[in-house]
């Protein structure tokens, strides 16, 4: 597994290298200041002992002594004991520590620690008479007209050794701490993201089987409960697309499977034994009818599918006439009127132009008009008429047909959804659904009113911008 690529092993390499870097970082800074500490409590102490010794010059008779009486003994005056002190005036040594004497080393040096100009001290580091590391305190001044230069040293090996001995100790403890973090950044990182895989386990738990099932939103943690809640919408859409599909189906071949049987039926009729060609011609027209039935079926199944995929787009609207759509509407259902003996009136005054799709709109205003026709009464009347208000368009359809009961009115736009009172006429369930899709697509709605046996009248409202209305 790519680590960078997992999620898991992104939050143990942020984790990782944070911090180990702060612990790196702050073993660093506790070392420097420990460091400084003691460096610096040795220089406080050499810078004390510097005081007793400037306070020891005096001047007696024309001559500046200094009163050793008080510093000959104890640590300086032990050979080699690592305490040293050295008081030199005009280039020569006024006074030196017993420690001192006999042994020919430099308590200077060219490297300077530390320079404190408030003082007027200079802070060496040097090397004793057996090379142990000291400290040594350098300090100018003038007394009595005369320049005085005292040295003050002090051996700091076991202080040294005492850093050392912290340094060894942080550079054990950053691996076992670095270690320690990686050892808990994976156990963060796995109980952080077990959230995600029960998540992920329930979701595979869903299937086409079980597109009902839903996740629990108020369970999950609150960084998944939006996405959960994105699911769920998701699953809702996957669930109405898959039951319309499997709708869709069932009706679609249950739509093809009797008129096909009805003609393989017919065929069989007329190969049993020879016909007239009477007898022939009608089998024929009844096949055609069936076919021709067959073919709107198809046709409106391809419209669906392709209003389904998002076909229709407003970019792609333009500029035309409203009236122009309803007349070529009503050019193409003449045929079926006249066969219906159904009269239609278009009432149309106002010259309306909106922004649309022409074939698409027409298809919508065909099946409505259709739908007037097929469900009307002998002899029946189909009336159209329009009126503009407020930006809107509001096309009213209006037949004196068999009408729809109060029952079936919230179920007419539904797919393949015919009313038990319609089952005798033509038709395939689809074209109201097919309108309705079109209608939404441009930015309107349909809606409708109807009373049983008087007949039904069909609102189409469509925006139109105050630009383009006009009256005639």
């Amino acid at each position: 597994m790519n680590i960078v690529r997992s999620i898991k092993g992104r939050l143990f390499l942020w984790l990782l290298c944070f911090t180990s870097g702060l612990i790196i970082a702050i073993s660093a800074f506790l070392y420097h200041q420990a460091r400084e500490i003691i460096l610096q409590s040795i220089d406080e102490t050499l810078h004390s002992k510097l005081q007793i010794i400037i306070g020891l010059l005096h001047e007696e008779h024309g001559t500046i002594e200094l009163e050793l009486s008080e510093v000959i003994t104890g640590e300086y005056s032990i050979p080699r004991s690592g305490h040293y002190y050295e008081v030199i005036m005009g280039g020569n040594t006024l006074a030196a520590s017993p420690s001192l004497v006999g042994y020919n080393f430099d308590l200077t040096s060219t490297t300077i620690e530390r320079h404190d100009k408030r003082r007027n001290n200079i802070v060496y580091m040097s090397a004793g008479p057996g090379g142990e590391p000291i400290r040594v305190l350098q300090h100018d001044m003038v007394f009595l007209k005369d320049d005085f230069r005292v040295f003050i040293a002090e051996d700091i090996s076991s202080q040294l050794t005492m850093i050392r001995t912290f340094r060894n100790i942080l550079f054990a403890v950053i691996p076992a701490g670095i270690a320690f973090i990686c050892v808990t950044g994976i156990l963060i990182a796995r109980a952080s993201l077990m959230p995600i895989n029960d998540f992920s386990s329930k979701l595979s738990k869903i299937t086409h089987k079980t597109l009902s099932r839903r996740l629990d939103t108020d369970k999950e943690v609150v960084e998944l409960a939006g996405l959960a809640g994105s699911f769920n919408a998701m699953l809702d859409r996957l669930q109405c697309v898959f039951e319309s599909e499997k709708r869709l189906i069932s009706d679609a071949s249950h739509g093809l499977k009797t008129p096909i049987a009805v003609i393989k039926v017919h065929c069989e009729v007329l190969c049993q034994r020879r016909r007239s060609a009477q007898e022939y011609e009608e089998a024929l027209e009844t096949i055609k009818a069936i076919a021709d039935g067959m073919e709107r079926l198809v046709r409106n199944l391809l419209s669906l599918a392709r209003l389904d995929s998002g076909i229709l787009s407003v970019a792609d609207f333009k500029p035309l006439r409203l009236n122009d759509c309803i007349e070529s509407a009503i050019q193409i259902a003449m045929p079926t009127a006249k066969d219906k003996n159904i009269d239609i009136q278009n009432f149309m005054t106002t010259e309306v132009s909106i922004m649309a799709d022409r074939d698409r709109l027409t298809e919508a205003l065909l099946n409505l008009i259709t739908n007037a026709i097929l469900y009307n009464k002998h002899n029946g009347l189909v009336e159209l008429s329009c009126i503009v208000q407020d930006g809107l368009a509001k096309l009213f359809i209006k037949d004196t047909g068999i009408g729809i009961k109060n029952s079936d009115l919230q179920d007419i736009f539904k797919r393949f959804y015919r009313c038990n009172n319609h089952t005798d006429a033509d038709g395939n369930g689809l074209g109201l659904s097919i309108a309705e899709l079109i209608i939404k697509a441009h930015g309107g709605h349909i809606g409708v009113d109807s009373e049983l046996n008087r007949g039904s009248c069909f609102t189409v409202v469509l925006p139109v911008p105050q630009a383009f209305v006009s009256f005639t």
